[in-house]
């Protein structure tokens, strides 16, 4: 399961069950080994390593494990954004008459996408 999967299922069912009216601190300590225990074996290994770290002393909480688990599926959105620009601008690198028609083939494709 990807990291920005887990995050996003989380965070849904947290907010349903403060829809439903229970509170963080009911269902936390609960909730935090299952939670931790999803974790795919890399992400786990920096969890243990993340959690020790910090000004707060909370070594284990949910809050913090939520917290990590937004820094890491920012961190992979970055890297993924990076890795498109790279693609994309080596492959205009690639094929120099593609870049300059680029606007005109992209508008066309685009009318032809709402005309269709």
């Amino acid at each position: 399961m990807k990291k920005c999967n887990l995050y996003d299922r989380l965070e849904t069912q947290l907010r349903e069950l403060e829809t439903l009216g229970v509170t963080q601190d009911k269902y936390a300590a609960m909730l935090y080994p299952l939670v931790e225990s999803c974790l795919p074996e890399e992400v786990r290994r920096t969890w243990e390593r993340y959690r020790h770290q910090g000004e707060d002393n909370q070594v284990g909480t949910l809050s913090k494990l939520k917290k990590f688990l937004r820094g890491e599926v920012n961190e992979q959105e970055r890297i993924l954004l990076a890795k498109s620009f790279l693609d994309s601008s080596s492959s205009e690198k690639k094929n120099p008459e593609k870049r300059e028609r680029g606007f005109e083939e992209s508008s066309s494709t685009a009318i032809d996408l709402f005309s269709g």
